[in-house]
């Protein structure tokens, strides 16, 4: 059986100077992030790839036009809001980490103690799902193709937890794979997925 590779990939680092979770707010890379997204590019130069996918989030298509431009290929970025940052993140944009901590601190503490039960925002049982149906439906209109999604931590992270059979709650336990600019590979066997990255 042939297998056609998913290459999730997270945004390159933003321009960040007040250190905000910049949830929807509209932060376009840095330097150091387009040059992640261009190493990116030269990764998947000679994967063949036949689509290219990405959040509507500026970070995200930024990251996936330099990709695309790398490749150099005829692909098109198709923005999906499915592949959009987290709920959460939304929910606390533009606050700092300890801003959230003294104006959310129930939903601070699930978030980071028992992740599978926080829904501040949106569960990460909802955005695996989003995040699954954005694949399959590139898979279903690029069959047999490799395909490139560009997205944020969380939802690549959530996608892949479920694509496992793991718990939500190892959310922070995987979060060492996804660093800024990163790719992780899936594998599409007919309608099966598998996680390579753990």
């Amino acid at each position: 059986m042939r297998f056609a590779k998913i290459f999730l990939v997270r945004h390159g680092e933003v321009v960040n100077h007040k250190n905000i979770i910049y949830g929807y707010l509209p932060v376009p890379l840095s330097a150091k992030g387009k040059a992640q997204a261009r190493k990116v590019g030269f990764f998947l130069k000679k994967k063949n790839i036949g689509a290219i996918f990405a959040s509507p989030q500026r970070r995200c298509q930024q990251t996936a036009k330099i990709i695309k431009r790398v490749i150099g290929g005829k692909q098109k970025v198709a923005a999906s809001k499915n592949l959009r940052e987290s709920g959460f993140g939304h929910f606390v944009q533009g606050l700092t980490q300890r801003e959230v901590c003294e104006k959310y601190p129930k939903q601070w503490l699930i978030y980071n103690r028992q992740p599978a039960k926080a829904k501040a925002g949106e569960s990460l049982a909802k955005m695996a799902d989003r995040m699954l149906k954005a694949i399959n439906q590139g898979i279903k209109k690029y069959p047999g193709q490799n395909l490139v999604f560009v997205s944020h931590r969380d939802p690549i992270l959530a996608a892949l937890l479920k694509i496992s059979k793991r718990s939500f709650n190892d959310l922070h336990k995987v979060k060492p794979i996804c660093d800024k600019g990163a790719i992780c590979e899936v594998w599409s066997a007919g309608k099966r997925l598998i996680n390579k990255n753990f």
